[in-house]
């Protein structure tokens, strides 16, 4: 069993040198960019600055944790907005809470940082990341 195990690393060792330092040669598994294809989520991206101060009008989903918890009130920190605006945020379990969008530097695909208020308003965990439907305001 030893003398497997020792072969194995050998062999495994020596294939980290099939591309040799300073070739220039680049390994295809390491640098091949990630195939994602993301859609917009906010559909004012392409209007003009003045009108994107226009309340978020679309659903979009969201993965949020916990933000500031020394910060207060009813918010959601997120990449989903360009300018601070209401929206309705509804969890997986059906409870929802109306609160302010600020807008957070980020692909529109990345996560959310819910307030304090906001996640206990939704009796989600405070420890735990939390799937959200966001919509607009009503």
């Amino acid at each position: 069993m030893r003398i497997h195990l020792i072969l194995l690393t050998s062999v495994l060792l020596s294939a980290c040198n099939l591309i040799p330092p300073g070739s220039g040669a680049v390994d295809p598994i390491l640098s091949a960019p990630a195939a994602v294809e993301t859609a917009p989520l906010d559909d004012l991206s392409a209007a003009p600055q003045g009108d994107r101060a226009a309340a978020f009008s679309r659903s979009a989903s969201t993965v949020a944790g916990l933000g500031d918890p020394t910060v207060p009130g009813l918010w959601m920190e997120t990449p989903l907005v360009t300018v601070e605006q209401r929206a309705l945020v509804r969890s997986a379990t059906g409870a929802e809470v109306a609160l302010t969008l600020r807008p957070i530097a980020g692909e529109a695909s990345a996560g959310s940082r819910l307030s304090i208020e906001a996640m206990r308003s939704l009796g989600a965990p405070l420890t735990e990341l939390v799937a959200l439907m966001v919509s607009a305001a009503p």
